[in-house]
């Protein structure tokens, strides 16, 4: 009897045997701001992730893709302990290494098919190994002798689709595999803590060519590459990219500058004339707040009550 069979030969219905495959997605698209997080565990550039990849599908048959999707329990696929724990090891590598040395993992794994152990989360649930030629094999609780499986699915999108289902439902398969399972799924989850040199590796950078005095831009071949300053309020996982740069974009504009705005004038009694010729026509400064308008508005009366100064 062979240890491994395809994980196209598991069923959860005997009467299974005639039905068509079916494709389930295990990189779902959720909360995209854990996208730039994996992204950076797994070796990825920045928003270049891709849920539909073709190694996030699992070829499964109708009746074990209802018992899979439960959330009463059904069924879950881990990696083996072995594979864990070398994805563990590419994991911190990356996390210690220079950005722009990590190692992506659809490269460093890249192998056709993996070992996977069947989980069962339910009790209730019975097992069956179709094979062609063969009698279907069943397999009740406790499960005794369920084989493990191979597929062409990648065993990070295995155990990404996965970590929720073994915290739920309090899986243990051993002391070691549960020790380097919580290890490498740590931190799968959105956060703010990743290197800036990450998250700017794509960043709207602005070209302009510096002036004579190192303040204005003109035209010239000289280029210099400045980045907008206090963007760190800015890194918080957008969506996409796309957002991303909209989001920079209305910031930069609403970001608060010191203006030039005009003081009021000194009210002197030889230019009286003048001065009451210039509030009739309006002030010539930014009257913002309702004390602002009633002292602009004392200030009239009060130059009208007031006779004009002669000048002898």
């Amino acid at each position: 009897m062979t240890t491994t069979v395809p994980l196209t030969a598991l069923a959860t219905s005997v009467e299974d045997i005639d039905a068509p495959l079916t494709r389930r997605f295990l990189f779902q698209k959720e909360d995209v701001r854990i996208h730039r997080e994996l992204e950076y565990l797994w070796g990825l550039e920045i928003y270049t992730i891709d849920p539909t990849h073709e190694r996030s599908i699992l070829h499964i048959r109708k009746s074990t893709e209802v018992s899979l999707i439960s959330r009463a329990g059904g069924w879950t696929l881990v990696p083996t302990e072995e594979t864990l724990a070398a994805m563990l090891a590419l994991q911190k590598y990356n996390i210690t290494a220079p950005v722009s040395k990590r190692k992506s993992f659809l490269t460093e794994f890249s192998a056709t098919e993996y070992e996977y152990i069947i989980v069962p989360l339910s009790t209730e649930l019975d097992f069956f190994i179709l094979q062609p030629g063969e009698a279907p094999r069943r397999f009740s609780s406790p499960y005794t002798g369920l084989p493990r499986v191979t597929s062409s699915a990648h065993p990070f999108f295995v155990a990404f689709d996965s970590r929720m289902k073994i915290e739920r439902f309090g899986v243990h398969i051993s002391k070691t595999w549960n020790w380097v399972f919580t290890r490498l799924t740590l931190h799968w989850f959105p956060s703010a803590n990743l290197p800036e040199d990450f998250l700017r590796s794509c960043y709207p950078e602005t070209l302009y060519t510096l002036s004579e005095h190192d303040s204005d831009p003109e035209s010239g071949s000289d280029e210099t590459v400045v980045t907008p300053r206090e963007e760190d309020d800015l890194f918080h996982f957008p969506p996409d990219k796309e957002e991303f740069v909209s989001d920079w974009v209305r910031w930069d504009a609403n970001h608060s500058h010191e203006c030039g705005v005009p003081t009021a004038p000194t009210v002197s009694r030889d230019q009286g004339t003048k001065l009451l010729r210039t509030l009739k026509g309006g002030a010539r400064w930014h009257v913002e707040s309702t004390r602002g308008k009633k002292r602009f508005k004392e200030l009239l009366e009060k130059m009208q009550s007031s006779p004009p100064a002669t000048v002898s």
